[in-house]
């Protein structure tokens, strides 16, 4: 029986806690906040806690476990918020402790084959639509939509088997400590900048976002984006096969947009490429996913599912929870909830779908970046910024240096919300696209969606 120190007692580190207890192993659970307050933000984390069993599992809640704890411990698994900074990581570091993902977790405990999929911005809408369609292929008896969004990879690594699939959006805090991973067919959407407060650079960023093929061979399959310089500097030492995508030319093998249709180019001789869909069957709408779409086309056409289930899955696909979401309409004025903006590129995708006068709700927790860019849309497209977080200031300071002062603070959502409804006039719209990750005011960026939602509708 080996033992291992699972840092994190929320959904990653509770199902790996739970995956390794019942594979036989014993478990070390630690996590700095007291349970009582873990269990008060999350009743179905306390729940699956209590189902845990107790037998070989040692838990230390409330403060930082003492770095003396490693001695003994095969491996450290922090969830994907954890810091590697933190000093028990340290310490496993100068102990030559692995310390893995639990993603890598997963993938050493299952036999079970992976789709993955990162990138900077769309992982959530291109992992939901590649496991819808993985769902029409009869090959699969269960797909797993899992990672980032959805259960934990490890939530069913005791139950799943070879002939089943994982379908994982994966986060570059899941990737940065991943060893042996390998997924049959993977893709990055794209690189820009973001998480600088974790990673430190960019080159740090993209390379943990690289290493979803390290362990690829000519056998398995890497979709990139062929019109992110980023991405194809990335992914230019991969041994994978590659599959492009790309909205500006025809590339092969790969997929590409035409007059407004989508095909597949599987050699040379553009008479033999397959139309598969014409941009306006695929219900999910403008280019950005038009773009996630080719990319969840090049997972599953090259992975042998059929065209008819493919087309049925672009047709029948209606998008994801919190990007770009359509609230209501509510005395003319259009109430859009892109709480998935959780940087600056993600907001200047959702404000480049607004049609109308908008009225931008942002702000959050600060991940260092830049809004200068940013700036240039919202001059384009913006009547006024509502700005609330701590990175608020930090928005207007910039505003300010670009010449845009249409902007006014708010402490929190209700404030927000109600100045929003109040400022707003028919033909209006109401976005809320942050440009900000959630963690200065919420467990996630889920928490604070459902929360506009609310406050539009009350």
């Amino acid at each position: 029986m080996k033992t291992y120190l699972v840092i994190g007692a929320e959904r990653s580190g509770i199902a790996v806690t739970r995956a390794l207890l019942l594979n036989r192993q014993s478990v070390i659970l630690t996590d700095t906040k007291d349970f009582n307050v873990i269990a008060k933000a999350s009743p179905a984390i306390a729940e699956a806690f209590e189902a845990l069993p107790k037998t070989h599992l040692s838990c230390f809640f409330g403060s930082q476990v003492p770095k003396s704890v490693v001695n003994g411990v095969s491996a450290v698994i922090p969830s994907p918020g954890v810091p590697l900074t933190i000093p028990v990581i340290q310490e496993a570091y100068k102990k030559n402790i692995p310390v893995i993902s639990e993603v890598e977790a997963a993938y050493r405990m299952t036999s079970t084959p992976f789709v993955g999929i990162t990138g900077t911005n769309g992982k959530t809408t291109t992992t939901s639509l590649t496991g819808e369609i993985f769902k029409l292929d009869d090959r699969y008896p269960n797909v797993y939509v899992v990672g980032n969004i959805g259960n934990a990879v490890t939530h069913y690594v005791n139950t799943s088997t070879p002939s089943d699939l994982y379908v994982a959006e994966l986060s570059s805090f899941q990737l940065e400590t991943t060893d042996t991973f390998r997924p049959k067919a993977a893709a990055i959407l794209n690189l820009s900048p973001d998480h600088l407060d974790r990673h430190g650079t960019l080159d740090n960023y993209y390379k943990a976002k690289a290493k979803i093929f390290q362990n690829q061979t000519p056998d398995d399959i890497l979709v990139v984006n062929a019109d992110d310089d980023n991405v194809l500097k990335y992914t230019a030492d991969a041994k994978s096969k590659k599959i492009s995508f790309s909205l500006e030319k025809r590339v092969a093998p790969g997929i590409y947009q035409k007059d407004g249709k989508v095909y597949v180019a599987e050699g040379d001789d553009p008479e033999k490429d397959v139309m598969v869909s014409a941009v306006s069957d695929i219900t999910i709408k403008g280019p950005h996913n038009v773009m996630n779409a080719m990319a969840a086309i090049g997972l599953t056409y090259f992975t042998g599912v059929s065209l008819s289930n493919i087309r049925k899955g672009l047709k029948d696909f209606k998008g994801v929870e919190h990007r770009q979401e359509f609230v209501a309409t509510i005395d003319g004025v259009d109430y859009i909830n892109d709480s998935k903006g959780t940087n600056t590129d993600a907001t200047i995708t959702a404000l480049k779908a607004m049609e109308k006068p908008t009225i931008l709700i942002a702000g959050g927790y600060d991940k260092k970046e830049d809004y200068t860019k940013l700036m240039g849309y919202v001059k384009d497209k913006v009547k006024l910024m509502i700005l609330l977080g701590a990175t608020a200031k930090n928005i207007a300071a910039t505003a300010d240096q670009c010449g845009f002062s249409d902007y006014i603070f708010v402490k929190d959502y209700p404030e927000a919300v109600k100045t929003a409804k109040e400022k707003a006039v028919s033909g209006d719209v109401v976005l809320l696209s942050p440009a900000c990750a959630s963690w200065d005011m919420f467990a996630n960026y889920e928490d604070r969606g459902d929360l506009f939602k609310q406050l539009v509708k009350a």
